[in-house]
């Protein structure tokens, strides 16, 4: 069996000599950990599980499982029986925990369930993978090695043996007692006459009253004793304790001649189910998120990979998932964009409300999901990962430490452009807005053209318009490596002020949004002067 098979990587790919993303902050400014909702295991004292640890800039596991998550995608049962797998796998794990090295019969009973739960997983797996058709080179691998385990002589021999012995444990359901009395109807001794597969049960209040003998073995003559109400503390816990002595006692010589098969599955069989909880857990989640995206009538695409050193982003029609994940809007419209030789870090302009940090933002979302080999939210791509995703979004005063707030925001970009390389992708939404526009203007004049020198790909959603005019100064730095471009969010209809949501690349027109900003308020001349009652007259 190989123990060392992951399901989220290709054969013999070591994830530890991957070059790793630098910073993980953009998970929750992208509202990525409300998309893929990994299954945790906390209440069980497992760990919780943490997406960046599934984060990856390398194109070939990326392809790999972008092709699993197909192949769950369009065998929906599949996706089912990987679900209903982890709590098996959990419950084997907590068992794998719980047994000792040292074999005992205080231990037997849970080692034979451990061996039934292990016989479960292996059926359920085989009996999924034998119907399925599945293309990802990931599946088709664990098919092989689910069916070669079903199919061993080694697992065949573990169903005899459990078969043979007729001991289900996990489904004992009632023991029959014999107890002896003496002549004051006082207990004397008591002992096991059977153990049952099916529980007792009380029979109707009239074959009681007739004194009826029922033909069913498993009715009783009176009603229930119930024994945690009628018994309780150290008299609860003897009775427990004589109860299991005694069923140690009858299964006894069974057990012990158990043991060796049990021995052999000890660790080693089970390991590999354990060893995938981690990656079912996050393909199951990846997949839910997919299903419920389509399930509301929107494309989720699986994206054609370039290679990092292309610096490749091409999405046509992307859109922002939360938007349809929370059923925020009734209407969710998509936007084109692409990277290209003219522009790779985009200046974004246009009026209030018009879709810019949504926009933005959704670029961002695409990539995240993209690099962690989920499907992307547009109906095709064509991208490059990148080496980081970096966003720098406003952020409550609470979180200043002191500092005012341009001193915070212009100290947290600067950590950034410490780390940021051509490779990277930085996110920028209204930064430098608590200062005047004659400050922010100079600041983010000097900032953007140390973006083109960089190289990154990236966006500057921002309401300072003059920097949409500088873009060929800003390109015209001897040392730029990347071009900058305009994108606007445009109007539907500038008179009545509606907006379209669409994202263009062209050049805004920045007296537009102050006009379409006064008529909205009634700040234009003539509204101003027609409500003044001094005009009257």
């Amino acid at each position: 069996m190989q123990q060392n098979f992951r399901l989220l990587y290709p054969p013999d790919y070591e994830p530890d000599q991957e070059r790793k993303m630098k910073d993980f902050t953009f998970i929750r400014a992208l509202q990525i950990d409300d998309m893929i909702i990994l299954p945790q295991g906390s209440y069980r004292g497992y760990s919780d599980l943490v997406l960046e640890k599934f984060f990856s800039t390398d194109p070939k596991v990326l392809d790999y499982r972008l092709a699993i998550f197909e192949d769950l995608v369009e065998n929906p049962d599949l996706y089912k029986v990987f679900c209903d797998a982890i709590p098996v796998i959990f419950n084997i794990s907590d068992l794998k925990k719980a047994l000792t090295v040292d074999f005992s019969l205080e231990s037997a009973l849970s080692s034979v369930r451990y061996l039934e739960m292990y016989q479960q997983i292996v059926n359920l797996f085989s009996d999924a993978v034998r119907s399925c058709s599945l293309h990802s080179e990931g599946l088709n691998r664990f098919r092989d090695l689910i069916i070669g385990i079903a199919d061993s002589e080694e697992y065949q021999s573990l169903n005899s043996e459990l078969s043979d012995m007729e001991i289900h444990f996990g489904h004992l359901k009632s023991v029959t007692i014999g107890i002896n009395l003496d002549e004051n109807l006082q207990v004397t001794d008591a002992g096991l006459l059977s153990v049952n597969l099916k529980q007792f049960h009380a029979g109707s209040i009239i074959d009681r009253l007739m004194k009826k003998k029922s033909n069913d073995e498993y009715t009783l003559m009176s009603s229930f004793y119930p024994m945690t109400k009628g018994l309780h503390g150290e008299d609860l816990k003897a009775v427990n304790a004589s109860l299991r002595t005694a069923l140690s006692t009858v299964f006894a010589k069974s057990l012990k001649d158990f043991e060796p098969l049990l021995q052999n599955y000890y660790k080693i069989n089970t390991s590999l189910f354990v060893s995938l909880l981690d990656d079912l857990r996050f393909l199951t989640a990846g997949t839910a998120f997919i299903l419920k995206i389509r399930e509301k009538g929107f494309p989720m695409c699986r994206p054609k990979i370039a290679a990092m050193e292309e610096k490749v982003c091409r999405l046509d029609h992307v859109y922002n998932p939360m938007l349809v994940f929370w059923d925020v809007e009734e209407k969710v419209v998509s936007n084109s964009y692409q990277q290209d030789e003219n522009g790779r870090f985009y200046i974004v302009t246009g009026p209030n409300h018009g879709g810019k940090s949504i926009f933005a933002k959704s670029i961002g979302m695409a990539q995240a999901l993209f690099q962690l080999g989920i499907f992307v939210p547009a109906e095709s791509a064509y991208m490059s990962p990148v080496s980081g995703i970096y966003t720098h979004f406003p952020e409550s005063d609470e979180n200043n430490y002191g500092m005012g707030r341009l001193e915070s925001e212009c100290t947290r970009l600067s950590e950034i452009l410490k780390e940021l390389t051509d490779t990277d992708m930085l996110l920028m939404d209204e930064s430098f807005s608590s200062t005047s526009s004659l400050e922010a203007d100079y600041i983010a004049s000097e900032v953007l053209t140390g973006l083109g020198v960089i190289g990154c790909c990236g966006f500057f959603v921002t309401h300072i318009h003059g920097l949409a005019a500088k873009v060929g100064e800003f390109n015209a730095h001897p040392q730029n490596r990347a071009k900058l471009d305009n994108l606007v969010a445009v109007m539907e209809d500038k008179d009545a002020g509606i907006r379209s949501y669409r994202i263009q690349r062209t050049m805004p027109d920045g007296l537009s949004y102050a006009r379409d900003i006064a008529a909205r308020y009634g700040l234009g001349l003539d509204e101003i002067l027609h409500r003044n009652p001094q005009q009257d007259g």
